[in-house]
């Protein structure tokens, strides 16, 4: 009997021990996805095998549910807007149907399910207001029945941040996706470049030097371009929230009579914050969203209190509670 509790306890503490090494693992991953397995375990000071086993029992168990590469839309000549819909009669299959259509037909990259003010929001880019507005036609055309309302952005600049809660040890790092529109010309050498690394940043360069029929130097060379020119700006994970004991919350700030420097000192703050994954600055109803990864909703008020009570330019926010993210593949925008 006793030997049994000692062998529980073993098992607990052993299980402590994976977890601790596998926030480790996913904390390099968030830094930098692409690296490789050989340098993540320099770091840890383990062998490559062992990350290699980790992280695909990660992949398996749905916590890591992506490896993606963050492209800098607006250096592509690109303006990314958001739609966010209530919805009026929609069952489940409808809503499923809605989905389908956003990302299978549309190929809209960044659609999510929410609780709250709004049912979903959608994400996408457009060369201009009317290509912008091809999609909306669309949209009205097929659901307006479905939509009670709809609110439309423009994205200034969106920044995600390392999500330091996962290891205490990161620093918060942003990279931003905005600032000047600039229409870089890519061939379509970089074109199936972005595709493969959009859908999957750990590609490796010997597959991608067969299907370009390049040296595996000349993949390398191209891909250190699109970076220096602020194309590729990130290797980033997608995480199952829901896996992790963590709520994915989105709050819509009103700014009253704001300047530039408030604004920034406001940005500045919450960037600081641990739970702190995304900040949007925006065009439209409202100026600013921030997204945190949070244990409760609770939680989530008590931040956006604080907030609001040290910054008196905040006339108020609205919140939802991301139920389902859809993935985000870049490379749809462009």
């Amino acid at each position: 009997y006793q030997n049994r509790k000692l062998y529980k306890l073993y098992l607990i503490l052993i299980k402590i021990m994976l977890s601790n090494k596998d926030k480790k693992i996913l904390a390099e991953l968030e830094k930098n996805s692409r690296q490789s397995f050989s340098k993540i375990a320099k770091k840890l000071k383990t062998s490559k095998e062992v990350i290699n086993y980790r992280v695909k029992n990660l992949v398996k168990q749905g916590i890591i549910t992506r490896f993606f590469t963050e492209i800098n839309l607006h250096k592509l000549g690109m303006q990314v807007y958001k739609i966010y819909f209530q919805f009026q009669n929609v069952s489940e299959i409808k809503e499923q149907e809605m989905y389908d259509y956003f990302t299978k037909t549309l190929g809209i990259p960044w659609v999510v399910s929410c609780s709250g003010k709004y049912d979903m929001i959608i994400s996408f880019g457009a060369k201009d207001i009317n290509h912008f507005n091809e999609y909306i036609t669309k949209i009205m055309n097929k659901f307006s029945k479905c939509i009670l309302n709809r609110e439309i952005s423009t994205t200034l600049v969106f920044t995600t941040y390392d999500r330091k809660w996962i290891d205490s040890n990161l620093k918060i790092r942003g990279t931003g996706v905005g600032g000047d529109i600039v229409d870089n010309k890519i061939d379509k050498k970089d074109i199936k470049i972005l595709a493969n690394l959009s859908d999957d940043s750990r590609v490796s360069i010997i597959k991608l030097s067969k299907e370009l029929d390049l040296t595996s130097g000349a993949i390398i060379n191209r891909i250190k371009n699109l970076e220096k020119k602020g194309i590729i700006n990130a290797y980033r994970i997608g995480l199952n929230y829901k896996k992790l004991n963590k709520e994915f919350c989105k709050s819509f700030v009103y700014l009253s009579n704001k300047t530039s420097e408030q604004e920034k000192k406001i940005i500045e703050y919450v960037e600081s914050l641990p739970e702190i994954f995304t900040l949007i600055r925006c065009v439209g109803s409202w100026d600013l969203e921030f997204e945190f990864n949070v244990d409760n909703f609770t939680d989530f008020h008590k931040i956006m209190k604080d907030i609001k009570n040290r910054f008196d330019i905040i006339r108020g926010y609205e919140s939802v509670i991301i139920s389902k993210e859809y993935g985000i593949n870049y490379f749809k925008f462009i």
